[in-house]
């Protein structure tokens, strides 16, 4: 898989585009994912994502091959979803997350499940983007601690402990939406 990046990324120096659009094809799904989970707005998450291909368009010449591709790429979805959230005036942060609605069920009633999602979208609304940004590239891309240390330039350690504080904002929140307390 790295020799068929590296064979692409070689190509794109040499002067055809074509590499590039490979690494594009491969890897806009996976950007897309992560820049909905982190904004949640369609439109917005599509725009991100075209930012995201046009820095790493200009900025592949210099790419150092110190990370796979995949981290390199991943880190500019991160700083530049991270970028449009802080200029954005209105930190209206909507975002939805299947995988952690699916860990609390899928009931047969459309209504009731409808309502778990926004539910768990407003308590993701709450959780901070650094905690948040760490949670969904483990828990919905399935990053390993390594690969998110090197996408957030942060230790282990700091993965883990964002990681943790993440699922405990996001614990506490659904708690206090349910109308309980910890």
């Amino acid at each position: 898989m790295m020799n068929e990046e590296m064979t692409c990324i070689e190509r794109f120096l040499a002067g055809e585009n074509e590499g590039f659009e490979i690494l594009v094809k491969k890897y806009q799904n996976r950007v897309l994912n992560i820049v909905y989970s982190l904004v949640g707005q369609d439109r917005e998450a599509e725009d991100i994502m075209q930012e995201v291909f046009l820095k790493a368009y200009d900025s592949l010449k210099g790419f150092k091959h110190k990370s796979q591709f995949s981290t390199w790429l991943y880190r500019i979805t991160v700083n530049t979803t991270y970028d449009f959230l802080r200029k954005r005036k209105n930190l209206v942060e909507e975002a939805f997350l299947d995988k952690i609605v699916a860990f609390y069920g899928r009931p047969d009633d459309t209504l009731l499940l409808e309502e778990k999602e926004e539910m768990v979208q407003e308590a993701l609304n709450k959780v901070p983007f650094k905690f948040r940004t760490a949670l969904v590239l483990k828990d919905i891309e399935g990053l390993s601690y390594k690969q998110i240390s090197e996408v957030l330039e942060c230790s282990i350690g700091t993965v883990e402990s964002k990681i943790y504080r993440a699922r405990m904002s996001l614990k506490k929140e659904l708690l206090r939406l349910e109308g309980e307390t910890i």
